[in-house]
């Protein structure tokens, strides 16, 4: 028998995300939109979907999607997509070695 997950997840683990009031809207009510089904469904497709298919099924802005794995980000619940597979960093470290490369080349040119 399966332990059965109690939710909401993020709002038990980081209860401070939910204590002050983010305005957003003017006719917004304080308080009355909660973000913890939302924070959840992202903490749990992070890595499978991205930003506009987690609008979509959840039915809410893609804006809003992006603000809240944006905030989960920053408390390191989710990580950054470019960091799972290293691509990032490979692109930049391209980018130095092409650098030094051109320097390289410089040089052997004014030597002869």
């Amino acid at each position: 028998m399966t332990n059965p997950t109690t939710r909401p997840i993020v709002k038990k683990t980081n209860p401070e995300l939910y204590a002050e009031h983010t305005f957003h809207m003017k006719k917004c009510v304080s308080y009355t939109y909660n973000y913890s089904f939302l924070d959840d469904y992202i903490a749990e497709h992070w890595y499978t979907k991205t930003i506009q298919q987690i609008a979509t099924e959840t039915n809410e802005y893609a804006p809003r999607v992006a603000y809240r794995s944006k905030v989960l980000k920053s408390i390191g619940l989710i990580q950054p997509k470019f960091r799972q597979d290293g691509s990032a960093l490979l692109k930049q470290e391209r980018r130095e070695l092409r650098f030094k490369l051109k320097k390289v080349e410089q040089q052997l040119e004014q030597c002869g």
